[in-house]
């Protein structure tokens, strides 16, 4: 979402269509579009500790101070000092700056720690980061949501056209800004959109038709399915199915290949639960409700059920039966690549398998390519000689 508003207020401020989607694209990169920013959260403060993760990730989202502060704005600020000479050459790190200053507003509030209770994971609260709770907390889309916090959007988007009409000039090209009074009033639309379909309808009327950006965001497609694919992301493929690591037992990672493989590539979610799953009915019942609304398409609209915690009612369950399951053209690019930074890891990975302390249970981690704003924690415990999945929880993402 932050690519398209951003473009929007960059235009606005005199940039050429070129300058204002590097911009842009810059903005989005920060948000799992790159493999830099590549950091999740239940991988640095849960299922590891790595603190040039949770480093790099608490600078990009979550600046202290909050809303606006002086940390915040750092970046930004030294972007407008940038020489003539080379403001045609950091429109990329112009954008990853406002991303910051965006997010401050975003995210403002004491971060919310992820999991733990009964989910079998544990995360540090020194270094876990997820979105406020008093802003609908880890395990919620909320903290993102435009239509939830107008006053605070308008905020953020004020102080991004201060930062970029006061950018340099590039190339000698002097840029006429519109005035923020002037463009202030086109904004509460975008602002109330709850919808893909929504958003989409707005950008169009301002003259932005192409809208590629707006996949994967957490709000349901709306009046028509969104099936657009944006090729603005600087990932590379995932190089094969299986999780390289070592140190982790065989026959444990022989059966997260499986069952990944079964998840990603099939529709037949009774089956796969009925393999990896619990021998309890009830449970096995609801592992396979929450393998179907994994794959399913249009995210934003089942996001709610996705992140409730607790099993799902019957009248829930049945909500999961028309929606369209994601469809890949290979089962490698269902994954968002992952990047470990402890020993004995490859890197490039499809999921990320640690095992725990509790019960001899394990956890794979995995982010999936259609719903790039979550991160998923696929548990599993060893019962009878054999590993089977227990449940799968989640947590939002940046």
């Amino acid at each position: 979402m932050q690519y398209g508003i951003t473009m929007w207020l960059a235009l606005k401020a005199g940039f050429n269509e070129r300058e204002a989607a590097t911009i842009a694209t810059g903005n989005q990169r920060v948000d799992s579009g790159d493999m830099q920013y590549i950091d999740v959260a239940l991988m640095y403060a849960c299922l590891g500790r790595d603190d040039v993760g949770m480093q790099r990730a608490r600078g990009h989202h979550y600046p202290p101070g909050g809303a606006g502060s002086e940390a915040a704005r750092k970046p930004a600020l030294e972007m407008i000092k940038v020489t003539p000479d080379k403001s045609g050459f950091m429109l990329l790190k112009l954008g990853e700056a406002l991303h910051i200053l965006q997010d401050s507003w975003a995210h403002q509030g004491a971060a919310d720690v992820a999991f733990g209770g009964g989910s079998g994971i544990d995360c540090d609260p020194a270094r876990a980061l997820g979105h406020p709770k008093a802003r609908g907390g880890a395990h919620a889309h909320r903290a993102d949501l435009t239509r939830a916090w107008p006053a605070d959007t308008l905020a953020a988007a004020k102080a991004t056209y201060e930062v970029l009409t006061q950018y340099p000039p590039i190339a000698g090209a002097k840029r006429t800004p519109r005035s923020w009074d002037e463009i202030r009033p086109g904004l509460d639309p975008f602002f109330k959109a709850s919808t893909k379909s929504e958003k989409r309808r707005w950008f169009e009327k301002q003259g932005i038709a192409e809208v590629s950006f707006l996949e994967g965001i957490s709000l349901p497609d709306g009046a028509r399915p969104f099936e657009l694919r944006w090729g603005g992301r600087r990932l590379p493929p995932v190089p094969a199915h299986q999780s390289r690591q070592h140190g982790v037992d065989a026959e444990l990672l022989e059966f997260f290949h499986r069952f990944f493989q079964r998840w990603v590539a099939g529709g037949d979610f009774a089956g796969v639960a009925r393999e990896f799953g619990p021998a309890a009915p009830a449970q096995r019942a609801e592992l396979a409700a929450r393998l179907r609304l994994w794959r399913i398409r249009d995210h934003g609209r089942v996001a709610d059920l996705a992140h409730k915690a607790g099993a799902l009612t019957e009248e829930e369950r049945a909500r999961l039966d028309k929606p369209a399951l994601v469809k890949y053209d290979s089962h490698l690019e269902a994954y968002f690549p992952l990047l470990p930074r402890i020993e004995g890891v490859s890197p490039l990975l499809p999921f990320f398998v640690a095992e725990t302390s509790k019960d001899r249970a394990a956890v794979a981690a995995v982010k999936f390519r259609h719903a790039p704003y979550d991160a998923l924690a696929v548990i599993a415990a060893k019962s009878g000689g054999r590993w089977r999945v227990q449940s799968i929880v989640s947590m939002a993402e940046h």
